[in-house]
Order: structure tokens, then sequence, then C-alpha cells
């Protein structure tokens, strides 16, 4: 009697799903990092706005307090804090640097965006 290959083996067809589970554990391992970094570039962008935010807020004030100063944002934002520090430059009577943190509130305060800047007040 002779016989026909048709068909595939049963070892093929399991080489062959053996392939298929390989590139679908890559395709879900990249969602789930491009889920991660969508996530954290939010984060940042949030965090570098509320800096600016908070260091033009400081800069316009008609005085300045030096020093270290911190606070949270109100809601929807309270899971972010602030840090911030005014200190007088030597260089110039008059100038202050500006530094201000904002971190996640369960972050030790000074991890996470930085911003730096300057303000100016004429002494008299």
């Amino acid at each position: 009697m002779k016989r026909s290959a048709r068909g595939f083996t049963l070892l093929e067809v399991m080489i062959a799903l053996a392939f298929i589970a390989l590139a679908l554990v890559a395709v879900i391992q990249t969602q789930g990092q491009a889920l991660r970094l969508a996530d954290e570039a939010r984060y940042t962008s949030r965090a570098v706005f509320l800096a600016r935010t908070k260091l033009a807020e400081i800069q316009e004030t008609a005085e300045l307090d030096l020093g270290l100063q911190s606070g949270r944002f109100e809601q929807p934002l309270d899971s972010l804090g602030w840090e911030a520090e005014i200190s007088p430059m030597p260089v110039l009577p008059g100038l202050f640097k500006v530094q201000v943190w904002v971190h996640p509130v369960d972050r030790p305060p000074r991890q996470g965006v930085t911003l730096q800047g300057f303000a100016y007040r004429v002494t008299p």
C-alpha cells in the first residue's frame, strides 16, 4: 500500500506553535514597555510644567524668602510635591538663584525634575 503524505505532522505543528508563542511573548513585552514609557513621559511633562509654574511664581514675588521651601500641589496633582531653594549669588548683589524640584510625594524631595532659574531684585 502506498500512503500519500498529506497535512502536517504533530512535531511540525508543535514547532510552529512554539514560534508563535515566542513572537507573542516579545509583542506583549514590547507593549508593556511602551505603557511604562508613556507613563514616564506623562509624569515628566507634568513635572516640568509644574516646575516652570512654580519657578515663575517665585520669580514674580516682590520679596524673596531665602532658604528652602516645600509643599504639595493641589488636586488633582496632589500626588506631586515641590521643593524650592533660593540663594543669593555673590557675583552680583540682587541676583538670586532659584532651584525648583518636583517629585512624587512617595519619593525623597530631590528626586524628580529639577529646574533652575534666576531672579533679580534691585537693592536700595
